[in-house]
């Protein structure tokens, strides 16, 4: 930040005894002392605007997801009404199935029924065939028996044919025709008996088939019935399950109508949202600019002779930061650092820090330089919080000693306490490392943590070496 340009065509001021100048003097120090705490509530009031900032920033996050949810519930009931339609038809299909399923079945079970009666009726008639042919077969037997016995007869008869002679020669021609009767009859009874005996294995195996028949469909009329109740039940179950989703399906469209009609007031409300984030983040903006004015402001009331309870500060900073310019530049003429070195920015990240510290080619050197000259300036006055240099682009290398401790493992302890070898290139480190006025107040409010804030002055004086600005010598002190 440069310095104010100076003023010109000023008229002398009074002798320091004259009354006038008294008066101008007091009126000037009343000026300071109103642009300081003028400062105070603008960096306050933009500490406000920070806080309604990062607030209606979380309020438009949550309002964003809020709408996403919401059109990710929308998009979810558009498709859920598809769904239980679909899901309404294919139940529908099911429910006509499972009926027509039912009905086959029972139908089913009725001819079954009827094969089973069918069966059980062969049954019986095959009994009755069996005894029929039982009968026939002991009927056979008696005709095997007597044609035995005819055949007996006819060869008797044809040997006392023969004894007689000629006048039995007519019965032996009527014997051997009984006898290939007999014959005849014997064959024939034979072969029925066969048949019949074949038949009759025939018929029993067919019976017990037809028992196995009759116990296999009484156990499937058993299943079918089985079936069928299952069937029922389940045809039930999809007619209620049907009205749950008819139900369902009006609770979605209800839903979906709501959703419709809740769309626009949000969207409505997202916007309006969105417009005043924005406007909130344009005042801060605005107000934030104030600081600078107001910085300039204290500026040139101190240069036309204002004071304050601030003005031992400032010339104390502008003395000590004199004091480490003149060591830098001792430090250059012994051969010590080079200037190239001494204004470098290879900044090399320190392994494992967090927060990031990091090391410039100097680091070593100001460690050794300045904690002589920041150390004292702590013991000015009680409000003084902390005193440490910073190159250009807001570097620190050397802290006070009680903000210099070795990192641990917890990030927050490390930046409270831990603030060395670290970049500050917030406004107020980027100020003090980049001004060239003889000083520059600058008011700020520090974090203390857990939302807790509190107001700071932070008065800097440049540190130049062998001409050339290297940086600033910053003092931070309370209200």
């Amino acid at each position: 930040m440069e310095t104010a340009a100076p003023i010109k065509d000023r008229p002398p001021l009074p002798p320091l005894d004259h009354p006038a100048r008294r008066g101008v003097d007091k009126i000037m120090d009343e000026m300071v002392t109103a642009s300081v705490q003028l400062g105070h509530d603008i960096v306050d009031v933009v500490g406000f605007f920070d806080g309604v900032d990062d607030a209606a920033a979380q309020q438009v996050t949550r309002l964003t997801e809020v709408r996403d949810s919401a059109r990710s519930v929308s998009q979810a009931s558009a498709s859920m009404v598809g769904t239980t339609e679909r899901l309404s038809t294919v139940m529908g299909s099911l429910i006509d199935v499972l009926a027509a399923s039912t009905a086959q079945l029972h139908h089913a079970i009725g001819a079954s029924q009827q094969v089973m009666g069918w069966v059980s009726g062969v049954g019986g008639q095959l009994a009755r065939i069996d005894e029929a042919m039982r009968a026939t077969q002991a009927s056979n037997s008696r005709i095997l028996d007597i044609a035995r016995e005819v055949n007996m007869l006819a060869m008797n008869a044809k040997n006392e044919a023969a004894r007689a002679g000629d006048r039995g020669r007519g019965f032996a021609v009527v014997a051997d025709a009984v006898n290939a009767l007999s014959a005849q009859t014997t064959n024939a009874a034979r072969v029925i008996s066969e048949t019949v005996g074949s038949l009759a294995s025939e018929i029993a195996a067919l019976r017990a088939e037809a028992d196995g028949v009759v116990g296999q469909t009484e156990t499937g009329l058993r299943d079918l019935a089985s079936a069928g109740s299952a069937l029922e039940h389940l045809g039930t179950q999809a007619s209620v399950a049907g009205s749950e989703l008819a139900a369902m399906g009006n609770g979605v469209q209800q839903m979906r109508s709501v959703m419709q009609g809740f769309g626009p007031t949000f969207l409505s409300l997202y916007k309006g949202v969105i417009d005043q984030t924005q406007m909130i983040n344009d005042a801060r903006h605005r107000v934030s600019n104030l600081i600078t004015l107001s910085e300039r402001m204290v500026q040139h009331m101190f240069e036309l002779g204002g004071s304050s309870e601030d003005r031992p500060l400032i010339d104390a900073v502008m003395v000590a930061a004199t004091r480490l310019g003149e060591v830098l530049e001792h430090a250059v003429d012994g051969g010590e650092i080079s200037q190239q070195m001494l204004f470098s920015s290879d900044y090399r990240p320190i392994l494992g820090s967090n927060p990031t510290q990091v090391m410039a080619p100097y680091t070593s050197l100001t460690d050794r330089l300045f904690p002589p000259v920041q150390e004292s300036m702590l013991t000015l006055d009680p409000r003084v919080v902390f005193c440490a240099a910073v190159a250009r682009d807001g570097y620190l290398p050397t802290h006070n000693r009680k903000f210099s401790a070795p990192q641990g493992n917890d990030p927050v302890w490390n930046a409270a306490n831990c603030r060395n070898r670290r970049i500050f290139d917030d406004r107020v480190g980027l100020g003090a490392g980049t001004s060239t006025a003889p000083f520059l107040m600058q008011i700020y409010r520090r974090d203390m943590g857990g939302g807790n804030f509190v107001m700071m002055k932070d008065v800097s004086a440049p540190i130049s070496v062998k001409g050339r600005h290297w940086g600033g010598l910053r003092l931070a002190y309370r209200f």
